[in-house]
């Protein structure tokens, strides 16, 4: 009588399979990187600061509706250039900080359509309000509707 002894299946990936298969997405992601890199890669300045000016507008509104004092983001510009921003709020004597200054990054050209963005008790803004952030390769507008003071963020 015969007996068969069965062979033991093989289960899994060898180690050279597996560094053909790194290899290989390796070179198609540096070929992608090269292709696709000035436009994919080179504007995460422009979106960051779009998205944290974004953040920082909400943040504004909140702070108004919270406290019932009104809040805004001041625009800072030197030489013609908008460089930075800082969430202040309106006291009787003027106006304090309310949050520390941030910049903006240096490749990135930042336009507005006021020097302050500013939010009532309510929430509302008192003005429509655009902030324009262009990189190398993409820009961003931000905008602020004044009735309800939504924000909303694209890319033109």
């Amino acid at each position: 009588m015969r007996t068969h002894r069965r062979q033991p299946r093989r289960r899994g990936v060898s180690l050279l399979e597996l560094l053909v298969v790194v290899t290989l997405m390796g070179i198609f992601a540096s070929v992608a990187a090269a292709r696709f890199g000035p436009t994919l890669f080179g504007d995460f300045g422009s979106r960051s600061d779009a998205r944290r000016v974004s953040l920082d507008l909400l943040r504004a509104q909140r702070a108004a509706i919270m406290t019932g004092d009104n809040h805004f983001l001041e625009f800072t510009t030197q030489g013609g250039k908008t460089t930075g921003y800082q969430i202040r709020r309106v006291v009787e004597s003027g106006s304090e900080p309310a949050d520390a200054f941030r910049e903006f990054t240096k490749e990135v050209a930042v336009t507005v359509s006021h020097p302050r963005a500013e939010f009532n008790f309510e929430g509302q803004a008192l003005a429509a309000y655009q902030v324009r952030l262009a990189g190398k390769n993409r820009s961003w507008s931000v905008t602020v509707v004044p009735v309800n003071g939504a924000v909303r963020v694209v890319e033109p």
